[in-house]
Parts: C-alpha cells; sequence; structure tokens
C-alpha cells in the first residue's frame, strides 16, 4: 500500500456540469417553461443555450470573478446565466427592477457589474459597465457566437469559488450582498433535497417568488433546473394564472410566502382549480398562521413550514406538515447539514424551553462573508431572529430584534421608510410600525406629524414616495398626530404608536 500523502481532490460542484450530465442523459426532457409565452427549453436545449452563453460571455471579456447582473422581472434567462456564468467562474448578480432607480443605482456601483442584462435595453449610470443587453438581444447574440464556440470548451470545475451575489431585504436599511459560493448553494440544495424529500429529476417546480431573492433564486428552483427537472416560470404573481399553471403543467414544489398563498388558495376555490399535483407548498419568509394551514389542508394540501435567509442559502428550518399538530405555527427543526441554537443576550448558550434567545446558525450552506466585508469570524451565523424552543426542541419565532417589518416575506426597515417620508415638505415627522395582517403578515403603518396645513390622503402619500420607496415599502395605513408619543427619555414609543391605528 502506498503511503505517499495524497491532496484532498474537491468535489465539481459545477451547475453547468450538473446540467450537461442531465442533458446527455435525457435530452428531450422539459427542462424551462416560460410561463407567459409558453416557450419551452429541453434538457438539450438548455445545456445548449448555457454552452453558447457561456462562449459568448468570454468574446466579450468576461473572465473568472466578473459580475453579470440580472435586473428583470422572473424569466427563464436567470437559470441559463446563472449555469453560464458558472461555467466560466463568473459570478451571477440577480437585482430587482422593482427597486427605486437610485437605489439600483447604488447597488450597481456597489458590485461593479462587468455585464447588465434586462428585459429591455437600458443605460445605467453607472461608468464601469462592459455593456447592457437585453434578453433579445442576448439570445441573437449568444446563437452567433455559439458556431464559433471550440469543442473542447467544457465547464471550469467548481466549488469554493464565489457563485452569486444576492442582496438581503436590508434589514438594517443597507441591503448587502451575501456572497454564496457554489459550495454554499449545493449544500442548501442537498438540505432542501433530504428535508423535503423529493427528487430533483422527477420534480416539476413553479417560481413565483422573487428571483432577485433567495427563495425563488435558490430555493429548490436553481437545483432542480441544474439536475433535469422542469421549472416552470412566472414573471410576475397572477393569482388566477398560477394556479391555472399549476394544474396545466402539474407544478410538484414551489415555495410562496403566506400573503401569495391566501390568494393562490382563493383564486382556486373560487374557479376549482385542480392543485392536486402540488405535494410540496413551501411556506416561508414570514409566519405561516393556523388559518392559512387549516385552508390549505381542506383543499388536500400539505404545506411545509420553512425558515431560512440569504446568508443561509434559503435553508435553515423546516416543520413538516406531520409535525403541525404537535408543533402548531412553529418554524421547526434545522434541516439536515445544518445546526441551529439560541443565546440570550448575555451570551449564554439557551437550552430550556420558553426561554427567547437569538437564532444562530452554522453549516457548510451558510456564507462566510457579505461583498466587500471581511470573513466573518465565528463559525456561527447570528440570525438577529428571536425565538424559543419547546419541550421538544422545535423552533418557535417570536420576531426580529430590529423594528423590522415582514410584509408578504418582504423586510421592510422603518427607518427607511421614515427617511423618505420625512423628506416630503408636508411631513415634518414621521414613525413607521408594522400592524398585523392576516392576509400580509404585516403591513406597513406611519404616524405623520404634519408641517403644513395640508393633510395628504394615503394614495397621496403613497404617489410621493413612488420613486423613493419599492412598492412593499409604502405604508398602508396613515395617521396624522400632532405629535408622536415619546417616552421618559424623550425616544418615540412604539407601542403607542402602534396603539393609534388599534
Amino acid at each position: 500500500m502506498s503511503t505517499e500523502h495524497q491532496a484532498e481532490v474537491l468535489p465539481d460542484l459545477s451547475p453547468a456540469h450538473a446540467l450537461l450530465s442531465a442533458a446527455h442523459q435525457h435530452p428531450d426532457r422539459v427542462s424551462l417553461i416560460d410561463a407567459e409565452s409558453a416557450r419551452t427549453f429541453t434538457l438539450a436545449q438548455s445545456a445548449s443555450c448555457v454552452r453558447t452563453l457561456a462562449w459568448y460571455f468570454t468574446t466579450l471579456g468576461l473572465n473568472a470573478g466578473d459580475r453579470i447582473v440580472v435586473c428583470a422581472p422572473n424569466s427563464v434567462w436567470h437559470f441559463l446565466i446563472h449555469a453560464a456564468a458558472s461555467w466560466i467562474h463568473a459570478v451571477s448578480v440577480p437585482i430587482s427592477p422593482f427597486l427605486p432607480e437610485a437605489v439600483r443605482e447604488r447597488l450597481y456601483d456597489e458590485v461593479a457589474p462587468a455585464l447588465i442584462i434586462g428585459q429591455r435595453s437600458f443605460k445605467p449610470h453607472t461608468s464601469n459597465v462592459l455593456r447592457c443587453l437585453s434578453f433579445d438581444e442576448l439570445d441573437t447574440l449568444s446563437r452567433e457566437a455559439g458556431s464559433n464556440c471550440p469543442a473542447d470548451f467544457i465547464p471550469l470545475p467548481c466549488h469554493d469559488e464565489t457563485a452569486a451575489l444576492v442582496f438581503t431585504s436590508g434589514t438594517s436599511g443597507k441591503m448587502r450582498a451575501a456572497q454564496l459560493t457554489h459550495a454554499n448553494l449545493w449544500w442548501a440544495s442537498q438540505c432542501f433535497r433530504d428535508g423535503f424529500e423529493y427528487s430533483p429529476a422527477s420534480a416539476i417546480c413553479g417560481v413565483i417568488a422573487p428571483l432577485s431573492h433567495i427563495g425563488g433564486f435558490n430555493g429548490t428552483s436553481m437545483d432542480i433546473f441544474t439536475h433535469g427537472g422542469t421549472v416552470v416560470v412566472f414573471s410576475s404573481f397572477q393569482p388566477l394564472s398560477v394556479v391555472r399553471g399549476i394544474e396545466k403543467w402539474r407544478i410538484s414544489i414551489m415555495f410562496v410566502v403566506p400573503a401569495m398563498c391566501h390568494m393562490l388558495v382563493q383564486a382556486a376555490r373560487d374557479t376549482r382549480v385542480d392543485l392536486s399535483s402540488w405535494t410540496h407548498p413551501l411556506v416561508g419568509g414570514d409566519a405561516m398562521g393556523a388559518s392559512l394551514f387549516d385552508e390549505m389542508t381542506r383543499m388536500g394540501l400539505t404545506p411545509i413550514h420553512v425558515w431560512g435567509m440569504t446568508e443561509l442559502g434559503g435553508a435553515g428550518t423546516f416543520l413538516s406538515p406531520e409535525r403541525w399538530s404537535t408543533h402548531p405555527g412553529a418554524i421547526g427543526f434545522p434541516f439536515p447539514y445544518i445546526q441551529c441554537r439560541l443565546r440570550d443576550a448575555q451570551g449564554h448558550l439557551i437550552t430550556e424551553a420558553g426561554q427567547a434567545g437569538t437564532i444562530e446558525v452554522r453549516g457548510p450552506g451558510v456564507a462566510s462573508r457579505y461583498w466587500g466585508e471581511d470573513t466573518r469570524e465565528s463559525e456561527w451565523f447570528s440570525s438577529s431572529d428571536i425565538a424559543v424552543f419547546d419541550d421538544k426542541q422545535c423552533i418557535h419565532m417570536i420576531g426580529r430584534s430590529s423594528r423590522v417589518i415582514n410584509t408578504g416575506g418582504e423586510l421592510v426597515s422603518p427607518a427607511h421608510v421614515e427617511e423618505a417620508l420625512r423628506s416630503l415638505e408636508s411631513v415634518a415627522d414621521a414613525c413607521v410600525v408594522g400592524l398585523a395582517d392576516e392576509r400580509w403578515g404585516e403591513i406597513v403603518a406611519a404616524a405623520l406629524v404634519p408641517a403644513t396645513h395640508e393633510d395628504h390622503s394615503l394614495e397621496n402619500v403613497r404617489n410621493l414616495v413612488r420613486d423613493s420607496l419599492a412598492p412593499w415599502q409604502h405604508p398602508r395605513r396613515i395617521r396624522w398626530v400632532e405629535s408622536l408619543p415619546k417616552t421618559t427619555t424623550g425616544k418615540v414609543d412604539f407601542s403607542q404608536v402602534q396603539a393609534l391605528f388599534a
């Protein structure tokens, strides 16, 4: 037996390589479906498109580590571009097109993309972009480049290289890009597979969550696409179209936030659409209430409650429908390959039931850094979410340590909204709070102190902040007050502000 030292061989976790392998075995299987246009890609067509895209990126001069921004509503191109980027070790960066222009420009400047791809042609103000392309231009140009692609052009092996920069929702008022490696995304996918018990090659995945968020980008969808399954992409959320799509394409697995789920259930009930194929309804991004769970079970659905974060590749904890009756409302237990613990404000570990603490997570799927920041020193990532254990060590969410508002799965920073409101000539001061709502989880409400004699209506206020706030950040309720209630220390009393809307 040889005693020579053998170097560690890292597994190739390239999404492009996995797609090529699936296409080689099952070329005619349906890979991608654009729900709006009904355009369909087979696995062979997806693999060919990814190959030509990757080669086209090289003709543009893109290199390993270069960032490729995709700023568009949900599309099949998000998946094709990510796989093509991985081929050459470029980095995909999905950004929401619905963010205010000034915010998008700031994010472009932050990640310094070599290429920006959108639904239509546009030119951002940032000066360091190599090129901007529309999907139609990309389709045409990549086809032309493909004829020149050499036969020996194969994907680079992937492991610890950065795969994607996915922006958080900005709970502290600033969106940060989690720097996720191929290994991070792969391990998160393994958590999903083993936790949800699905097979990628036989799954039909619906995508309605924004692909600029981790729940759309990596919430089983990328795994299923790259490993030979079928992904149906909805460009926008139209409840009736989505439930009909579930029935038409026999969608079996799909991630939704509770607000979306309420509307899907209502649309299906009103139209008598068959949702029986949807065997894996993944409900996350906010707490799933008992009323929604009961509604879904009455329709024959078996919802799986999920908690995750961008920094975790989406995989944190889950609660199977079988455990709901003994742990109603809980976010469940850690996925395989993930460890969770609770730590109190003094830094002590919590083991007793009912004692609140911050959720901390570690595992191979957890990003070690944010873009532009140093690597995190601790192997444990602090979520800033406050939870308790029950007597079976099942985790129940209490809330967030910050004032962040979770509305329909979108996280809203009150400070950011307050700043936009205070910039209005008619507003002297503002305090933003979240109000409980059955459909949205929470809604954004604002107590406003007038600076003039004009008390604008809710509609007028929403119009005035349209260019500075994303739609989900807009107040849904306002209340004009002479002054904001204060505590004895002179700080705004948030509980009293919430009471103004009771």
